[in-house]
């Protein structure tokens, strides 16, 4: 299995362009952006804003190789810190995306924001993104920075919360533990979105 790390700032160019082609046909980045040459010009630019963002105000990890990307927030970090959101660039994001899609975001948002609330009300990981890049698939990449996470997470005993809206990555993340805690369809569109939790598990402690 590969090794994982953090992810370093050089790197964050690759790592952009990793999550950018894996999640190009994605159905919420499709939702987002519908015309794919503006999904894939504007959705290049938030990318490189959530990584940075994790970087200093969460937990950017890479497969040692730089195959895969996996995007966390801790505990403790319930929303998006302000000064966060300025550095990293995400505070542009309406000027990137245009009034429409702003307002299909808000509205996902808004949405998703008050599922997660209401599925896990302690101290948790949030799961935000992961991507291997589509050449490096199926080589056990996106497991071991899922298998990095769970360690982390069983070790501090709390849970681990996402959302997808892949019926694939759906299957994928129900095979590694995690139970549905709230489906449907955003309001007012047809974005199908799925919120998951995967409760901590106990490590076993070794007698000596």
């Amino acid at each position: 299995m590969s090794s994982v790390r953090d992810l370093r700032e050089d790197e964050i160019p690759q790592a952009t362009s990793i999550i950018a082609r894996a999640f190009a046909r994605d159905p919420a980045l499709s939702f987002l952006l519908p015309d794919p040459s503006d999904r894939l010009r504007t959705g290049t630019r938030m990318v490189a804003s959530w990584i940075r963002y994790c970087r200093g105000w969460g937990a950017a990890w890479c497969t040692d190789g730089l195959e895969g990307v996996a995007l966390r927030r801790p505990p403790g970090s319930p929303g998006l810190h302000p000064w966060g959101v300025v550095a990293s660039g995400m505070v542009w994001a309406p000027l990137w995306l245009g009034l429409a899609a702003t307002v299909r975001l808000v509205r996902a948002a808004v949405e998703t924001g008050r599922r997660h609330a209401t599925a896990v009300r302690r101290p948790h990981w949030y799961l935000w993104m992961i991507a291997v890049a589509p050449e490096a698939q199926g080589h056990g990449h996106g497991g071991a920075l899922m298998a990095h996470t769970f360690e982390r997470a069983d070790r501090e005993g709390v849970p681990c919360f996402l959302e997808t809206t892949s019926p694939r990555a759906l299957d994928i993340h129900a095979a590694h533990g995690f139970e549905v805690a709230a489906e449907g369809l955003v309001p007012g569109t047809d974005l199908q979105v799925w919120s998951m939790v995967r409760p901590a598990r106990k490590r076993l402690v070794m007698a000596t």
